[in-house]
């Protein structure tokens, strides 16, 4: 009697091939994501009287950028330690992705 196709696959071994095919590409997607390269733009603001960190950093963020995070990393780069007394005449780097030209 002759075994149904179900039980002659053998399916330890399909399972082995489909982890190895699963963790190549998750190895091969990381190698692409770090070998792309983002470009940064540099823009240089001075704080007037009544700026915060969040309206000033808004002026320069895209609607891609989650301002939340920018302005965490503004705060950071420019060595900001209480963000809700910035003083007038210091001179913010605010450092966002390029955006695509059209």
């Amino acid at each position: 009697m002759r075994k149904s196709l179900l039980a002659r696959i053998r399916w330890t071994r399909i399972g082995c091939i489909l982890c190895g095919l699963v963790a190549a590409g998750v190895v091969g997607f990381g190698y692409y994501r770090d070998t792309t390269t983002t470009q940064l733009v540099e823009y240089r603001k001075t704080v007037e009287a009544g700026d915060t960190l969040w309206g000033i950093v808004g002026q320069v963020a895209t609607n891609r950028e989650d301002m939340s995070r920018l302005t965490w990393q503004v705060a950071q780069d420019n060595k900001i330690a209480d963000p809700g007394n910035l003083q007038p005449g210091v001179e913010l780097v605010i450092r966002v992705k390029k955006a695509r030209e059209l």
